[in-house]
């Protein structure tokens, strides 16, 4: 994916509940990603009120520099269940994962950075502001976090047991019954 550091900012924390989703964040990040699709980006990503990298408009954002991954603090961020598993997956696989504020050009340095959220899972940006990061291919830190979260959410990992949820396909409604009783 390719994106860009909006003109948008992330909302301060005390201008509305920043943990919570129906708060309005999203009216921002709507914005956000307007603007970035028609300067013909992917994705957009806001920085907090400080300047600092905040994440995108519907994920968490985690840079790469020399073996350590680095993701901005929680405080002024949605705190995402995808967000945690990659957290706690990384640190199984032996990276160390360190929250502290991150820079505009930390990312343009950045050995890799990708994105994670329920709609995206795990996703490498190839470039930012249209300087390309790392080889411009998704690099072997994400590729591993990519394997491994895939594997959790389908239920090939020791993870799986307490992560997912698993449903029955007698319990699910037949889809021709599912429609009568939608048509009712």
């Amino acid at each position: 994916m390719r994106a860009n550091v909006s003109s948008f900012t992330r909302h301060h924390p005390n201008v509305t509940m920043t943990k919570a989703k129906i708060s309005g964040s999203y009216a921002n990040s709507f914005l956000a990603k307007t603007e970035s699709v028609r300067l013909g980006f992917d994705e957009a990503i806001m920085l907090d009120p400080q300047g600092y990298v905040a994440e995108c408009t519907g994920e968490n954002l985690f840079l790469v520099k020399n073996g350590t991954i680095v993701t901005s603090p929680s405080a002024p961020i949605l705190e995402g269940i995808t967000r945690d598993a990659l957290v706690t997956l990384a640190g199984e696989l032996g990276y160390a994962v360190v929250e502290r504020p991150v820079s505009r050009d930390q990312l343009y340095t950045a050995d890799e950075v990708f994105v994670c959220g329920t709609a995206a899972e795990c996703i490498a940006l190839r470039e930012i502001d249209f300087r390309t990061i790392g080889r411009g291919v998704t690099g072997p830190v994400t590729r591993a976090l990519q394997k491994v979260f895939h594997e959790a959410v389908r239920g090939e990992h020791p993870r799986s047991k307490e992560w997912c949820t698993w449903v029955r396909e007698a319990a699910l409604p037949a889809p021709a019954r599912f429609a009568r009783e939608r048509r009712r």
